[in-house]
Formats: C-alpha cells, structure tokens, sequence
C-alpha cells in the first residue's frame, strides 16, 4: 500500500514539474518527504524545483543529502554541481563536477555542465570549447554540444565557426529554433 501511494504522488509531482508548476510540486514534495524521509528520489526533485524557483542555495541542501544517501552516485554529484553553478559559487561547482567525473570520466551531461560553468567564465572559455569539441569529436550529433560549442566560438569572436557549429544542429534538426535564431544573429553582428 505504502509504494503505491508514493508512486501515485511522485506521478502527481511529475506532471506538476511537467507544467512547470514548480511552487506545488515543491508544497507536495516537502509533504512526501515528512512521510518518506530521506528519499533521494523526493530530494532530487525538490532540489530541481528549488532551482526552478531561484533559490539554489536551498537546493543545495537537498541535493547534498542525497550524496550522502548515495555517495556513489554520479547524477547526485553531478545535481549538487548545477546547484552551486545556479548559486553562482563556481568554485565549489568545479570541484563538485571534477569528483562527479572521477566516478564516470565519460558522464555526457556532467562534461556539458562543466562545459557550461566553464563558458560563463571568460577566462575558460577555452576550457569549455576543448571540453565541447571533445564530446562533438565523441558524438557528431550531439546538438546540445554543438550549440554551446557554437556560442564558445561567437563569444571568442569566431563567427565562421560558430556558424559551421549552428548550421550542423540544422543537418540533425531542421527545425532547431534554437539553431536558427543563433544564425539569425550571428547575421545581425
């Protein structure tokens, strides 16, 4: 009876993140966690949605219990690194990313996050792009990569290249809005 409840809730927490209702899922989710407590599954969604609502250093807290309840666990590191990036403390993001990467060296997402936290410092722009044109070398069609390796180039003043990148997300997906607003402008540049 209990796990069926719990599935029934989180089915309910999952279609209110899904509307973007972050404010109620989160109500819904402190009440599931007085009655499952240190669930990581109810952690990591809480976290989510406290990103959501602008307070990662609250999502911190959740995120850094489920590493504790699961300390192997590269998505858990990996959820604690975005919420110090969200939080703006890209020390701690780093090193967050870095163990995360000592677990699973190849982790797709948690690269791109490094990528990510890397390309919003000038100074590691360069860091991002390695990291980016690495995966892209990995996986050609890796759109999400492209686009930030596009945007490293546009930042660095490389708009051939950063079109090069753009117009390849558009050979995967013709209809990337995404994509097709970076040409757009790059063309207005």
């Amino acid at each position: 009876m209990k796990n069926s409840r719990f599935t029934k809730t989180m089915k309910q927490v999952t279609d209110l993140i899904q509307e973007e209702k972050w404010q109620e899922a989160l109500d819904l989710l402190r009440l599931t966690d007085v009655e499952y407590p240190d669930t990581p599954a109810v952690l990591t969604a809480m976290g989510d949605c406290l990103i959501h609502l602008d307070k990662p250093d609250v999502a911190i807290r959740s995120f850094n219990r489920v590493t504790e309840l699961e300390p192997g666990s590269v998505e858990a590191i990996n959820n604690l690194g975005v919420a110090y990036m969200f939080a703006h403390d890209f020390d701690n993001s780093e090193l967050t990313y870095l163990k995360a990467l000592q677990f699973m060296p190849d982790h797709e997402q948690t690269l791109k996050n490094l990528a990510f936290l890397y390309f919003q410092q000038d100074s590691r722009l360069g860091d991002a792009a390695t990291i980016l044109a690495d995966l892209v070398r990995k996986n050609p069609t890796d759109c999400e990569a492209l686009y930030l390796m596009g945007k490293c180039y546009e930042t660095g003043g490389e708009k051939a290249s950063a079109r090069l990148c753009f117009e390849r997300i558009l050979v995967h997906q013709p209809k990337s809005e995404l994509a097709i607003e970076a040409i757009r402008q790059l063309d207005s540049l």
